[in-house]
């Protein structure tokens, strides 16, 4: 009966005229519900994160975590030299960042009283005519070979006491002329990203004229491998360290911290251990008409561009590389601050592009209500920016409210906390009214690297009194292989073990972002940069921009202190949460079992340590491999 049913349809469809018709309403049925399920799946994307926030009163700004700690470092200044203060802020934020206390005394201070050395396990003198310290030198000496650890952190001259000392740091002979030092390359075994040469954007004769003696192990030399840069020296049982590097600045803290890792038998200290991906400006009302060099390359609107070349091509990276971007959001591009907010009314392209960035599991953060930054009318913007001011606190506290409404309505599925501010400006008041007014901002992500503008917000890595977290952008754009960003992004892996990144979709609309160069040099350029972090830091955690912000968190409370014996490294670690991240330098000794955590290899003799618990074991072997 049932096969006689269905003979007599089959029939009947055979005659049936219009089955064409039918056939393409069929396909056009199933496009329909591909693309249903696509929409739903991209509307309704959920964030998942690995790592989430602390309690704002279980985190703690670093000079919180080591304040009251013994003194464990004494770093030598005198202040009356030239370029010692540049030098003393350089070390400063490195040893706070490093968790090392550290007391420091100024031989310009005539009522100062030299310390006793033996109060302490490492010394740093920073200083280049060594001759101010006078005996001192000789007292310091004495204590390296008694097992301490000293660096010589400034380019030195060529002084009395230089000559004495020379030998025993690794110095055969030295000129009374400096050299101009265009880059350095450190050794393969000593940093992460080794092996490669690193430019300066601004030589100068930066570096002392040495020859050095056979005591002396090289770890970097200048970019033309005639200078040696970077060295250590075995004193009897303790360590010297010399830096003829001659440049005290941001961008190469790293070097120094390196430095710094060689003086004990071994050293730890905590990092952020993060790779964070933004796309500012995104998701956000696209730009209409065609950019002169999109329409160039492609034929294409800028909103064909986005949607089917640059949307697609970040996507494959995201996939290779395992990146996790975080949009930060702008509702319109509008300049009025005066007026209340005005709920943009156009969703399509906020729900379409945040979905994909959801689905892609990554993060929607804020830009801004508008593209205007947080200021006040006591901020002048003079001829350097178009912006206009807010009137009052009132309105800027609306507009980011605003904002977070938006964003809530057309992406109910987001979660979402941290700030970037337009252009990295942000004044005091506008910072101080996040953090008092704006508690859906946990974290604001502007610039690390110093600005020519007073108005750019620059920021050090860790948690402010208020408890908002600072996690600054380091580089930006797919430029990324030029000398002043792949500098710092060397630096930055070894110093905080961290690498932060943002672009603009709007990069190939500007000439001054790489337009005129086009989208294959841009993203070209960006992978470049991921090939290069990929192969030097093949361990980072590729976050979000709120996984990056919790990851500083702990990094910013975490100490650190250590036992050594003939067998082991014991590890006490103060303030650990969940769990913490350091580099661990074996100087003298091979590590072996761990007990409390994990080692992974990066490169010689630097590992990265898990630590899961507050004391970490780790059996030392002073000869093979582990």
């Amino acid at each position: 009966m049932i096969r006689g049913f269905l003979s007599d349809v089959l029939a009947k469809w055979k005659r049936f005229r219009w089955q064409g018709l039918v056939k393409v309403w069929a396909v056009f049925m199933a496009i329909a519900l591909v693309l249903l399920v696509e929409s739903l799946g991209v509307h309704y994307g959920v964030t998942r994160f690995d790592i989430t926030y602390l309690d704002r009163n279980k985190a703690i700004p670093a000079a919180n975590a080591i304040a009251g700690e013994k003194a464990t470092n004494l770093l030598v200044v005198d202040s009356s030299q030239e370029g010692v203060s540049d030098a003393e802020a350089m070390l400063d934020q490195i040893l706070l960042d490093m968790k090392v206390p550290t007391t420091t005394v100024d031989v310009a201070d005539e009522n100062a009283e030299f310390p006793a050395l033996t109060h302490y396990s490492t010394i740093v003198v920073a200083m280049p005519n060594l001759d101010r310290l006078g005996e001192h030198v000789l007292q310091i000496m004495q204590w390296v070979k008694k097992g301490g650890g000293v660096m010589f952190a400034m380019t030195p001259e060529r002084t009395g006491y230089l000559d004495v000392i020379g030998p025993q740091i690794g110095i055969e002979s030295s000129a009374y002329k400096y050299v101009v030092t265009e880059g350095i390359t450190p050794s393969k075994d000593f940093m992460l990203g080794g092996g490669q040469t690193y430019m300066f954007s601004d030589p100068f004769k930066s570096s002392l004229s040495v020859a050095l003696n056979d005591r002396a192990q090289v770890e970097a030399v200048s970019s033309n491998g005639r200078t040696p840069l970077v060295w250590r020296s075995s004193v009897e049982s303790g360590t010297a360290v010399m830096c003829n590097i001659g440049i005290y600045v941001k961008m190469v803290r790293g070097f120094y911290a390196s430095a710094f890792s060689l003086l004990s038998s071994a050293m730890a200290y905590p990092v952020i251990n993060s790779a964070a991906f933004y796309l500012d400006d995104f998701p956000s009302p696209v730009p209409s008409g065609n950019g002169k060099y999109i329409k160039r390359d492609y034929n294409m609107s800028i909103s064909e561009f986005y949607s089917q070349v640059w949307w697609p091509d970040l996507v494959r990276l995201a996939e290779r590389y395992g990146i996790r971007f975080t949009g930060v959001m702008i509702e319109n591009y509008g300049d009025d601050t005066k007026n209340d907010p005005v709920r943009q009314t156009d969703n399509t392209q906020f729900e379409y592009y945040g979905g994909l960035l959801l689905r892609q599991n990554g993060e929607i953060g804020y830009h801004g209500y508008n593209h205007q930054p947080l200021v006040l009318p006591n901020t002048d913007y003079g001829k350097e920016y178009a912006y206009v001011q807010w009137p009052n606190r009132k309105a800027i506290v609306d507009s980011l409210n605003e904002l977070i409404a938006f964003q809530k309505d057309v992406l109910p599925a987001a979660t979402s906390s941290v700030y970037v501010p337009p252009s990295n400006i942000l004044s005091q008041e506008g910072r101080k009214i996040i953090g008092e007014d704006v508690s859906q901002i946990r974290a604001i992500a502007s610039t690390y690297m110093p600005s020519d503008s007073s108005l750019t917000y620059v920021q050090e890595f860790g948690v402010a009194a208020d408890g908002v977290v600072e996690a600054p952008r380091i580089v930006s754009g797919g430029m990324v292989g030029d000398m002043y960003m792949r500098l710092a992004a060397v630096s930055e892996l070894n110093m905080h073990y961290v690498s932060t990144h943002f672009m603009h979709p709007d990069d190939l609309l500007d000439e001054d972002r790489g337009a005129k160069e086009g989208w294959e040099t841009y993203r070209k350029g960006l992978e470049d940069y991921l090939d290069w972090l990929e192969q030097s830091a093949p361990s980072i955690r590729m976050q979000t921009g709120t996984e990056c912000a919790a990851a500083v968190q702990r990094f910013s409370g975490l100490t650190v202190s250590m036992a050594t014996s003939d067998d082991s490294w014991d590890l006490h670690l103060g303030n650990l949460i969940d769990q913490g991240w350091l580099m661990f330098r074996a100087n003298n000794g091979t590590p072996g079992r761990v007990r409390g955590g994990s080692l992974t290899k990066l490169t010689g003799n630097l590992y990265l340590l898990k630590a899961t618990s507050a004391t970490v074991h780790i059996e030392r072997k002073t000869g093979g491999e582990a």
